[in-house]
């Protein structure tokens, strides 16, 4: 891969990232405040992949300062999904809603009126990490692949329904958020689709989990949201399970279409 492909990944993440924030700020957006946080994300999957050309002199440390204002917008973010969450729900007490609501906007606008400091610490750690980017080799992209699938596909042979497979599904997602820059110069089979497909089962999963944690504590008939949420996650757990089966095989195998299915 041609080091500049690199930095030009980066410029065109970095601007996209800086636009989204810049637009919360100005609007108060909960979607721009959701794109920001993947485009760090995005950026973080990048960094981790320079690392592991270069221990210790990549620029994943020089991101420390963005992973900050990510945390803080986390918050934001949580406050708003609680809301969604509480107003989709009859049993729901209306003060739970209207305190997530208060603790949502008290947070949004000490978030914004941080703005300036925020875009500045962006600019600043931007002029940082351009410059320590390290080349990558097509041999060393193909290699951390195959090893990060290998590991994927060990710590879910005897998976259990708790953070350690969420944590197997963020490394899922690193994958899926870098192949687009590597996708060229990837010298292995990389199935996409079915990668797609887990980590959205997982994802659905998590997020049933942790609703039930919050209807359990917050609803007034709490216990029938519950019941059904729990009979729900019987069945996302029996689609996670299935998808899992022979992961790495299936994770490596890509099936090209007949020419007449293409067309």
């Amino acid at each position: 891969m041609k080091k500049k492909d690199e930095k030009k990944y980066m410029e065109r993440e970095w601007r996209s990232m800086t636009h989204h924030l810049k637009a919360f700020i100005k609007t108060g957006n909960q979607e721009s405040l959701h794109h920001f946080r993947t485009g760090v994300k995005k950026l973080r999957a990048f960094f981790i992949l320079t690392e592991s050309v270069k221990k210790g002199g990549g620029p994943i440390k020089l991101l420390k300062p963005v992973r900050e204002i990510f945390k803080q917008a986390g918050q934001v973010r949580n406050a708003y999904i609680n809301i969604q969450l509480g107003s989709s729900q009859q049993n729901m007490q209306l003060n739970f809603v209207q305190g997530q609501e208060q603790l949502m906007n008290t947070l949004a606008a000490q978030f914004k009126e941080q703005g300036i400091r925020y875009l500045a610490t962006l600019r600043k750690a931007r002029r940082k990490v351009k410059k320590r980017i390290p080349k990558l080799k097509n041999l060393h992209i193909g290699l951390y692949y195959q090893q990060q699938l290998e590991s994927i596909a060990a710590g879910l042979q005897n998976h259990r329904f708790g953070d350690d497979l969420h944590t197997r599904r963020k490394q899922i997602k690193m994958l899926i958020y870098n192949y687009h820059l590597v996708k060229p110069n990837l010298d292995r089979p990389f199935n996409e689709d079915y990668l797609e497909q887990v980590q959205n089962a997982v994802g659905n999963w998590h997020d049933n989990s942790v609703t039930i944690e919050l209807f359990a504590a917050e609803a007034t008939h709490g216990e029938t949201a519950v019941v059904l949420l729990k009979k729900q996650a019987v069945q996302l757990k029996r689609q996670v399970t299935k998808l899992l089966k022979g992961f790495y095989d299936r994770a490596t195998t890509v099936t090209e279409l007949p020419l007449e299915q293409v067309s």
